[in-house]
């Protein structure tokens, strides 16, 4: 329930109108005529663009920190269980995010895919098998720092995207002369739009897999409390 409130928050729909207003053409002034006061020149107030685009990398940073930790905690989960391909899976794809790589549409979507690939397949192996030896039990502690410190991180991001949607948003009009200005936010804007499309599911998935993980792990007597209080009332 709180998840969903918090992606709720992420006001997907004022975010996409946003990227749309930075990509139309220069002679529009990226569309920012439509949302100046009527009766003349714009009148809003000034932004830092410097500042933004800071804040644009910090919010990148700190999601594929969270998506490179939570493949990780399902990679791990899954050796444990002994589906080393499926393992595999995720360990690949959890490299895109921890070496920093741009992120890409195509690559988002089908690594989100592979998320919640592995969410099934961990539910699958629970109801299966849910004893382990005890390397199986050592897998599974070494992936409680990674759901702890993906889901603390992930959680916050939604809020973290609209607070920087409402900056943004709140400078449109102070940038309509300046179009040269404007475009330095529309370097990364691609990449944060992907990624604001996709958080709500993906958040729902680390979710699950979560609660899945900590169920796994309290049936084979793997201590967890650092993910506990991470996850509270999610």
């Amino acid at each position: 329930m709180y998840v969903k409130k918090m992606t709720a928050q992420l006001g997907l729909t004022g975010f996409m109108a946003l990227a749309a207003a930075f990509s139309m053409p220069a002679a529009h002034a990226f569309g920012l005529a439509d949302i100046a006061p009527s009766g003349g020149a714009a009148k809003g107030s000034s932004v830092d663009v410097g500042s933004l685009v800071s804040q644009q990398k910090d919010l990148m940073g700190r999601f594929k920190q969270s998506m490179n930790n939570m493949l990780v905690a399902q990679s791990l989960t899954l050796e444990a269980g002994g589906l080393k391909e499926d393992a595999q899976k995720a360990s690949a794809a959890a490299a895109n995010y921890g070496q920093g790589s741009v992120i890409t549409k195509d690559q988002l979507e089908r690594d989100t895919k592979v998320s919640e690939n592995a969410t099934k397949a961990i539910n699958d192996q629970i109801k299966k098998n849910g004893t382990l030896s005890a390397a199986g039990q050592e897998k599974l502690l070494s992936a409680v720092p990674h759901y702890a410190v993906g889901m603390y991180e992930g959680t916050k991001l939604p809020k973290s995207f609209q607070s920087w949607t409402d900056s943004a948003k709140s400078g449109l009009s102070g940038l309509k002369t300046d179009p040269m200005n404007a475009s330095k936010l529309t370097g990364s804007l691609d990449d944060v739009t992907t990624v604001a499309t996709n958080l709500p599911a993906l958040l729902g998935t680390w979710t699950t897999t979560s609660k899945a993980f900590l169920n796994y792990a309290k049936s084979n007597k793997v201590d967890t409390k650092d993910l506990s209080s991470k996850m509270g009332n999610l």
